[in-house]
């Protein structure tokens, strides 16, 4: 009996109290962290600090994933061969 309350005293001493959701650690080295901020309310993107509406100025939402603003490429448009038609030397 007094070494299981050792054993469970000794576990609960190394164990963390709280785990911090933002933070998940993989391995020792590889922690992901989501939605990191800095005081003026900027996310962090792996590079640079960016406002929050960066993501919806410059990605959209389409096939369950973020894409890049393409203007239209995603539904075949191609501004060459548009120019090619609209402006023909003459």
């Amino acid at each position: 009996m007094f070494r299981s309350l050792i054993l469970a005293a000794a576990l609960l001493a190394f164990t963390p109290l709280a785990a911090n959701a933002g933070e998940i650690t993989l391995l020792p080295s590889i922690k992901l962290q989501i939605g990191d901020r800095d005081d003026y309310g900027n996310y962090w993107d792996g590079g640079r600090w960016r406002d929050r509406d960066y993501w919806h100025n410059h990605y959209e939402w389409r096939k369950n994933r973020w894409w890049r603003h393409d203007n239209g490429y995603h539904r075949g448009w191609d501004k060459r061969k548009a120019y090619e038609r609209g402006y023909r030397e003459g």
